[in-house]
């Protein structure tokens, strides 16, 4: 919880009389750089989206289906991309959060679409029994596989894994520990995750499915309250609709360029995988969300193999639904191009009525 500031009519706030009288200390003192922060960062975002909005932006039915699944964008800027975010997470104190998040890992853990790695400097190595670092672009994961074997050169646990988290996942393994009593990850991380997601409550829902269902069931006998947890550092749509209306006004274009829906409503998308909200913070003025998942009722009186079964029917509707979106933006398109193509020739006409009328005659 935050702290409360100490009253303003404490002494400790007075104009020191001499140069030599004690500054307050940090911690008495009424800290006014969040509110100051929060203030340049509306403006900035306020001015930043107010120079875009007016221009013509691509609406979603510019995006194919297939661009939904930005891979191909990430495996293009894995390179740059640390370069491009730092200043800026730093600046939003995400970086901070960042720290404050993944320093609540604990057991067996898993980092879903790890990116390049943007958080292994944070793990505290002697709470982690093991490590897996997953992603689907092979250049981020050799990013992140590179930045954790400088950072951690001594660490033994830590395996990475290509491919898609709605797949099935290797369990976690370690030399000392029995395999069969390892039915799942007791952490499981992801950040800035699911606003490059096609399917976000699938996704939430898949990373439920690699949970460990044994320790969520026996967590209320005794077990550490943070095991079996799935915790979330994302960004979405804000407290305010004027701010809401400038991400949807800007949002496909934003996803066209940098792979990332930034208009998700990410406290619906956690209520709708069917996982219990432990506990929601925003900051930015909403737009980051930090959340804390687990098991619908801990586990308990949920079947982990119905779990499945279910998030494998609702994967089946949504990718029928894709499919169908190809079809449909694809004689949309095409219409679209024939329509062009007929007022190109139109205006070819036209043009060339009006060099007869003009021309002289007799030449």
């Amino acid at each position: 919880m935050r702290k409360q500031a100490p009253s303003i009519n404490s002494s400790k706030f007075e104009k020191p009389r001499t140069r030599q009288s004690p500054r307050p200390s940090a911690a008495a003192a009424p800290s006014r750089n969040p509110i100051l922060l929060t203030a340049i960062s509306g403006l900035l975002v306020g001015f930043i989206l107010y120079r875009q909005i007016y221009k013509k932006k691509p609406s979603s039915e510019d995006l194919a289906p297939q661009d939904f699944d930005f891979s191909a964008r990430f495996n293009a800027t894995a390179g740059r991309y640390d370069e491009d975010v730092d200043r800026v997470e730093w600046w939003y104190g995400i970086t901070k959060l960042r720290r404050k998040l993944v320093q609540q890992a604990q057991g067996n853990v898993l980092e879903a679409a790890v990116g390049t790695g943007r958080n292994s400097e944070f793990y505290e190595l002697r709470r982690i029994a093991s490590l897996t670092l997953q992603d689907q672009s092979k250049e981020m994961l050799e990013v992140a596989k590179a930045k954790w074997r400088e950072q951690h050169p001594e660490y033994e646990h830590c395996k990475f894994i290509l491919g898609s988290a709605f797949e099935p996942l290797p369990l976690p393994t370690r030399g000392e520990m029995d395999p069969p009593e390892v039915d799942g990850y007791d952490t499981i991380i992801a950040t800035m995750s699911l606003c490059s997601t096609p399917g976000p409550s699938l996704f939430l829902r898949s990373l439920a499915g690699h949970l460990s269902w044994r320790r969520a069931a026996v967590q209320d006998d005794g077990g550490d309250r943070v095991a079996a947890r799935i915790l979330l550092l994302e960004h979405g749509r804000s407290y305010f609709s004027w701010l809401n209306y400038l991400l949807d006004r800007t949002a496909a274009a934003h996803a066209k360029q940098y792979g990332c829906w930034w208009n998700r409503d990410i406290g619906k998308i956690a209520e709708d995988s069917g996982l219990k909200v432990i506990s929601t913070k925003r900051k930015h003025l909403g737009t980051t969300w930090v959340l804390e998942l687990g098991l619908p009722a801990d586990g308990k009186g949920v079947k982990r193999q119905q779990w499945l079964e279910d998030t494998r029917q609702q994967m089946v509707v949504l990718e029928a639904e894709v499919a169908q979106a190809h079809v449909e933006w694809k004689e949309r398109m095409r219409k679209e191009e024939e329509a062009r193509r007929k007022e190109e020739d139109l205006e070819a006409w036209r043009r060339e009525q009006r060099e007869q009328i003009l021309k002289p005659k007799g030449s």
